[in-house]
């Protein structure tokens, strides 16, 4: 089963992100589409129906029962728009019911009433245990002294974590007892839309427009509630205005590549969907610019994480190779200290093979727990359908968040060094084949001459024995001269380009490599330069006792370094148990068991939620960033400390640090904390336009 789901989401994945198809290509993925819908209702029939219903709940859960129907829909639908054009379901239709019930725009002196009102709403809509849940922790947040704002980033931590009804229900409480925090109100609203209540949000927001002009979350916010009521004209208003103010909104040129998309302008779209590719490199953005014809390239992601700025993160320029012989007596001390020192290396390789090979082990442990999780969640799910959310079920085969962002930036780089350590190799075999092999034929000559005049040694004789050995000495002092001075310039060039293209290999690991297996990543490229170090100089067998063994720079062994993940950052509060932390490998949210317990999978117990939940960015910022009156904190901001996080139906997918070039590094110091202390704000996107949502509007 586990084989047949994986070979249907490959085949809709080829459907749903492909080009808009030709006439023939649409009957052509009809036919496929019908042949391989066949076969899974073979499969599927004769499943017992307890089995058939884990079997559906998983397809949710890895989000393949949606690709499905869009998949269907789309090599199904001919309807034709006013345009001409196919319709492929980009933008949802005008809801005109729900925008007729949206309510006028509360003034700042009577928002407490609307928000009751709202709030009430809210509470009924969300599940009642995520409801006895929310009020749960915001009694114990006020009793921990918690403020207005730091219950309302909690709220926020919530959202993060996939908990979002939890988040609502709690952001709700805050905003009904606390009506004058804008930032609250502002994630609020964004919650709302994002929940399925597009119209209840319009005249929050409306209300902080008024209060805050040129606040491009705000404006943002108003846009995604239009667009998700299917009124494009208004929200192609409000997202326009979010570009004029900050150009890389991730989430405005997102929804703004639809809008383009759907009428037709192609060129539009792919400028919309590169802009906001740049701004948070998200698998869903690049699909849809690979849907586009677009394929990413390394200029097209994100500058965070930043390109290594470091010459030696291992440290392996403070290892020296012993010094090619220029001359036979320093050739034959060469021979002497070669013993000794590639003695040495080979024991300083013997621990880097251990840990190698513990590596290994820890590799096929991981492949194997992780195929354990994989049956566990498929077992879970046949024994009860809702325990298990797609959040959790994507984790499992997931990869460090940074790894493709960080692999498409380094490929070039690395394909750089490559072609510079290929291209040194070729003039090491260009030399040994030309210069090296005259160079050799020249001394050759010489000592068949040399060996010729040995015949005539001795009685009766013509030449002299110690004249002829120091002949033979000085050929080879000419010979190696020659030969190792340009074999050794070579060999330095190969170490140059093998030292930074080992030192990027390790640098790009530490983004697309779990912590527990680095180790054994960095100790087979400290290897591989040890073994490097052990290149032979070229040397005659030959010895002549005319002379003695004289000097050579010996090489030299030192300690490597381990590179450290140099993002190491805490946002959130421990005081209130809420906490997230950024590493290389991505982002952790936790929080405390003593404030929150037990699991609430809401996206699976109501229909309609997984579908149409919507992507956004939480933007966190320190508490005096953007000030009090330019109102809620806005993504891509450029000044302070902050960052911007990515999130989707899957979790977080992408988070990208805002602010100084000191943030850049690693958001200030590692453990600097903000966050929970600080600001949050929530940024709404587009989703799917399939479902109902929490409200069922």
């Amino acid at each position: 089963m586990k084989y047949l789901i994986t070979v249907m989401l490959m085949f809709i994945c080829g459907i749903s992100f492909s080009q808009r198809p030709s006439k023939e290509q649409m009957e052509a993925d009809k036919k496929r589409l019908a042949e391989a819908m066949q076969k899974l209702n073979e499969k599927t029939s004769k499943m017992d129906p307890k089995a058939k219903k884990g079997y559906d709940s998983l397809l949710n859960q890895y989000g393949i029962g949606l690709k499905m129907d869009n998949a269907i829909k789309q090599v199904n639908n001919t309807q034709t728009t006013k345009n001409g054009g196919v319709s492929y379901g980009l933008v949802p239709a005008k809801n005109t019911k729900a925008i007729a019930s949206i309510a006028a725009t509360p003034t700042t002196a009577n928002i407490n009433a609307f928000v009751n009102n709202t709030s009430n709403s809210s509470f009924s809509a969300v599940l009642p245990a995520a409801k006895t849940k929310a009020n749960e922790i915001y009694k114990a947040l006020k009793e921990k002294g918690a403020t207005t704002d730091e219950m309302g980033n909690a709220a926020v931590a919530f959202w993060i974590q996939g908990r979002t009804q939890i988040a609502l229900s709690m952001m709700a409480q805050v905003c009904k007892n606390a009506p004058t925090n804008t930032d609250n109100l502002n994630n609020y609203a964004s919650m709302l839309t994002m929940m399925g209540a597009p119209d209840m949000a319009i005249p929050i927001l409306n209300n902080l427009n008024t209060r805050f002009k040129k606040n491009s979350t705000i404006l943002n916010n108003i846009g995604q509630a239009w667009f998700a009521l299917g009124d494009m004209d208004k929200a192609g208003k409000y997202l326009d205005s979010t570009l004029l103010i900050c150009a890389t909104h991730g989430q405005a040129n997102e929804t703004l590549c639809l809008i383009a998309e759907n009428k037709g302008d192609k060129t539009a779209a792919v400028t919309y969907a590169k802009a906001a590719f740049k701004q948070g490199s998200t698998p869903s953005r690049k699909d849809k610019l690979k849907q586009l014809g677009y394929t990413p390239g390394a200029d097209d992601y994100t500058g965070f994480p930043r390109n290594n700025k470091s010459d030696d993160l291992l440290n392996l320029g403070n290892f020296f190779p012993m010094e090619f012989p220029k001359s036979y007596a320093a050739m034959k001390m060469y021979e002497e200290q070669w013993k000794s020192f590639t003695s040495a290396i080979d024991q300083a390789i013997k621990p880097l093979q251990k840990i190698t090979e513990e590596s290994k082990k820890e590799t096929t442990r991981r492949l194997e727990e992780q195929q354990k999780q994989f049956m566990n969640a498929m077992n879970k799910t046949l024994a009860n359908p809702s325990s298990v959310s797609q959040s959790s079920a994507m984790q499992i085969m997931g990869v460090p968040m940074f790894s493709e962002k960080m692999s498409a930036k380094e490929k070039m780089v690395l394909q750089n060094l490559q072609r510079k350590k290929d291209a040194v190799l070729q003039k090491i075999a260009d030399f040994v084949k030309g210069d090296g092999a005259g160079y050799t034929k020249d001394y050759e000559a010489t000592m068949k001459k040399i060996n010729e005049r040995w015949k005539n040694v001795g009685e009766g004789g013509t030449e002299n024995n110690e004249n002829l050995c120091n002949e033979s000495v000085k050929a080879i002092d000419t010979y190696l001269a020659a030969y190792n001075t340009k074999y050794e310039e070579l060999y330095k060039e190969y170490l140059e380009a093998q030292k930074q293209y080992l030192n990027e290999m390790s640098y790009l690991s530490l983004y697309t490599t779990y912590p527990e297996l680095l180790p054994g990543i960095n100790a087979s490229l400290k290897w591989q330069w040890l073994k490097d170090l052990s290149f032979r100089a070229k040397v005659l067998q030959v010895s002549y006792g005319c002379a003695s063994p004289g000097k050579i720079k010996e090489g030299k062994l030192t300690a490597f370094k381990d590179p450290n993940c140099n993002i190491n950052s805490e946002f959130g509060s421990a005081k209130l148990g809420f906490t997230m932390t950024l590493t290389c490998s991505g982002l952790t949210t936790t929080v405390n068991a003593g404030v929150i317990s037990g699991t609430l999978n809401q996206d699976l117990d109501h229909a309609g939620f997984g579908d149409s939940f919507k992507n956004c960015t939480v933007s966190i910022g320190p508490k005096v960033s953007a000030g009090g009156k330019l109102g809620p904190l806005q993504a891509s901001v450029s000044a302070g400390v902050g960052a911007d996080i990515e999130i989707d139906r899957t979790g977080v997918t992408d988070v990208v640090v805002v602010g100084s070039v000191e943030a850049a590094a690693g958001i200030g110091p590692a453990g600097a904390s903000t966050g929970m202390e600080g600001r949050m704000s929530l940024n709404s996107g587009v989703g799917s336009i399939s479902g109902t949502g929490l409200f069922n509007k």
